[in-house]
């Protein structure tokens, strides 16, 4: 009997030794694949799978709306008060989001700033018959060649755009070869801050534009919200004249609902608005 039970314990241990490890990788990932984690985990991947349901279960772990990836959620925070309060994505973003697609067919996607480059973290393109990416939520996209970075890095305030640029420049990848241009670079982001969005023309996909708006919070961008269209579809001209107000209306919408939510927190309760106020203007 007491053989019995200290094999149980032992098993207990182990998986909560692998379910504490599968946090840590989680960690060091905003998205994560089950293909990644049970990689950097050495963990198999049906153990990867029981964890991730017993984990969601519990509240540590919610799983992206549109694709079979993870993210750490709310309940982290009882761990540790590093976590980084991104539940807005899926619990605000994701249902505007779907509505703009219902409502325009178009596919959106939200992106966020992930070290040097935009994580794809959200998208609509699973919804939207005109869609020609698959598998989109979890890449890591080129700053300064996506609508998205340039609208980011545009009204992104000015010490944090000279940190970013400045990791840029010591890139060797070709698609960071713009961070150099400084004058070039200053002329697009004025353009794009007096027009309020900013354009991708075939630069990552040959077939499609993009077209991005900031999401604001407060003074800080915390995201952008990028329309992905099939090039020989319309002209440049006319999907401006199309998505660009329909698109400040979702980010405004996304804005506006965070704000409710960090007025209506708990004292105490650290929010992604209230981190906002402590940004550079």
């Amino acid at each position: 009997m007491r053989k019995r039970v200290g094999a149980a314990r032992g098993g207990g241990v182990r998986s909560l030794e692998r379910g504490l490890a599968l946090l840590v990788a989680m960690n060091r990932r905003k998205l994560a694949s089950v293909m990644e984690l049970a990689r950097d985990t050495q963990l198999p991947r049906p153990t990867v799978y029981r964890l991730l349901e017993t984990l969601s279960r519990t509240g540590f772990v919610t799983r992206a709306n549109s694709s079979d990836r993870y993210c750490l959620a709310r309940q982290v925070r009882t761990l540790s008060d590093g976590f980084a309060d991104d539940e807005w994505i899926g619990e605000i973003a994701a249902p505007l989001m779907a509505d703009f697609t219902r409502k325009l067919v178009w596919p959106l996607a939200l992106m966020t700033f992930d070290e040097g480059k935009m994580l794809v973290r959200e998208t609509t393109h699973p919804a939207s018959s005109l869609s020609i990416d698959y598998g989109m939520v979890g890449r890591r996209l080129p700053m300064l060649l996506t609508a998205a970075g340039r609208v980011y890095l545009a009204f992104a305030a000015d010490s944090e755009r000279a940190a970013i640029l400045d990791m840029l420049t010591h890139s060797e990848a070709s698609e960071d070869r713009l961070a150099k241009e400084a004058a070039r670079l200053r002329a697009m982001f004025k353009t794009i801050r007096a027009q309020g969005y900013a354009l991708q023309d075939r630069e990552i996909n040959p077939r499609t534009t993009g077209i991005a708006v900031p999401i604001r919070l407060d003074r800080r961008v915390i995201g952008s919200l990028s329309v992905i269209l099939i090039s020989s579809a319309m002209t440049i001209e006319e999907a401006v004249q199309r998505f660009v107000e329909p698109l400040h209306a979702v980010a405004s919408r996304i804005s506006g609902q965070l704000q409710s939510n960090a007025l209506s927190a708990p004292a105490g309760r650290a929010t992604t608005a209230q981190y906002s106020e402590t940004a550079p203007t």
